[in-house]
């Protein structure tokens, strides 16, 4: 799976805040929310997703959330070759891939950022570290799809948070994740402070994680030929660690503004070992496929604003997020969302629009006669990228405390390689009841 992870403890945060509101709006201890996601490409990845979210509230004003989710992907994935005009025929081990599923922009979140897919069976052998390898082969003029991958991941995370004084709330939570290939554990701290009447709140909060990386046949050797496959090992690990700073305002009765600055360094294996690179010889014709390597090291920071306004019965949600790194990726994300309240009916229109500049080390194929750089990636995801989502949102208020909701939405991108160019439709339906 790709992505975004957006972050695992700025999301259980968010959603601690997000519950905790309704349930005080609803004057109750416990909140359940459950929803059904599915997303869909064309001509590539499915992905279905069942979350259950809780949230309890205590007298004290201490707060409890708990969510779980379940993943499942299938379908086919661009291995990070080039398109050729001749026939291509790879070699890959089996057993289980990594689904990759665009960027954050999409509106579709998968378990992280720094890895892809591949998998399956068919061909004879063992690997030395587990799964058999197989052959498949792409056609003239198509784009290099690892056309049978499956994966499962199963995410739980819990949080709380406790007033320490009237003006300064302290939290602490935790996440994991498991996949068939991958493993990822987090705890996350925070402190609140409000002030000037408590019309103004201060966030500071920290997470470590630690990523397990266990591919199927092993990790490849940086730059190692298909054509000579060679390991380096059966696991790598990654270390990550990020903070965010928050300013909340309100403005006045109709409303919010928010400011976030966030940073995070993450250490260790980002490299997607299913990954390969298109080599060519001096005559441009296809030598071989090598496989990628990315840097062991990445520096981010992002900012981030959002204005909340209540008008005429309506609420519209504006926000705005730049994010750059060390890599040399940049990103801006757009979003904008129009609630139009109809009794205890709301139509929510919702349009995203993000852009994002390739790495430094971004290359869609190499060349034999020049020297072996130290770090190429081939994975678009990494590549020059725009993509736009828009849909709609419609929720009905059914009484006793109680909300459907159900969304749908269109998602197309574009970007530097055929690869990078897709279109996929994402619908949800949750439901909320309070007690």
């Amino acid at each position: 799976m790709q992505l975004a992870k957006k972050k695992r403890w700025i999301l259980a945060s968010a959603v601690g805040s997000l519950l905790s509101t309704q349930s005080r709006a609803y004057g109750a201890d416990w909140q359940a929310e459950t929803a059904y996601r599915y997303y869909s490409e064309t001509d590539r990845v499915t992905a279905m997703e069942p979350v259950l979210k809780l949230h309890k509230t205590e007298s004290d004003g201490s707060e409890i959330d708990f969510s779980i989710a379940y993943d499942s992907l299938s379908g086919a994935s661009p291995n990070g070759a080039a398109v050729s005009d001749e026939v291509q025929t790879f070699t890959s081990t089996s057993g289980a891939g990594a689904a990759e599923t665009t960027t954050a922009a999409s509106g579709y979140r998968s378990s992280r950022d720094d890895r892809d897919d591949d998998d399956d069976d068919d061909y004879e052998g063992d690997d030395e570290y587990g799964g058999g390898v197989r052959e498949y082969t792409v056609q003239p003029g198509e784009i290099p799809l690892d056309p049978d991958f499956s994966d499962d991941r199963l995410s739980i995370s819990l949080q709380y948070s406790t007033p320490a004084t009237r003006t300064i709330t302290t939290a602490i939570g935790g996440s994991y994740s498991s996949e068939s290939d991958y493993l990822s554990m987090a705890i996350n701290g925070g402190l609140g402070l409000s002030f000037n009447r408590k019309n103004t709140q201060l966030g500071l909060n920290l997470s470590l994680a630690h990523d397990e990386n266990t591919p199927f046949g092993g990790v490849p050797t940086r730059f190692s030929k298909m054509s000579e496959p060679s390991s380096s090992g059966s696991s790598e690990s990654k270390t990550i660690v990020e903070t965010l700073i928050s300013v909340t305002q309100i403005l006045s009765p109709n409303a919010v503004v928010q400011l976030n600055y966030s940073a995070g360094m993450s250490q260790g294996y980002h490299t997607d070992p299913y990954k390969i690179i298109t080599l060519l010889d001096e005559n441009l014709d296809i030598l071989d496929y090598v496989a990628e390597n990315r840097p062991d090291q990445r520096t981010k920071h992002s900012v981030f604003s959002a204005l909340k306004y209540h008008a005429f019965g309506d609420t519209i949600d504006l926000s705005y997020r730049y994010m750059w790194d060390d890599w040399a990726i940049t990103s801006t994300t757009v979003d904008v969302k129009y609630r139009l309240n109809l009794g205890n009916v709301f139509i929510q229109p919702h349009y995203r629009h993000y852009h994002q500049e390739a790495a430094n080390f971004y290359v869609t194929q190499l060349h034999s006669t020049d020297d072996i750089p130290d770090h190429a990636s081939a994975d678009y995801r990494l590549g020059t990228l725009t993509s736009t989502t828009y849909g709609v949102k419609v929720g009905l208020d059914l009484g006793k405390q109680q909300e459907i909701s159900f969304r749908v939405e269109s998602f197309q991108q574009e970007g530097e390689s055929a690869a990078a160019n897709l279109d996929a439709v994402i619908s949800q339906i949750n439901y909320k009841v309070a007690f």
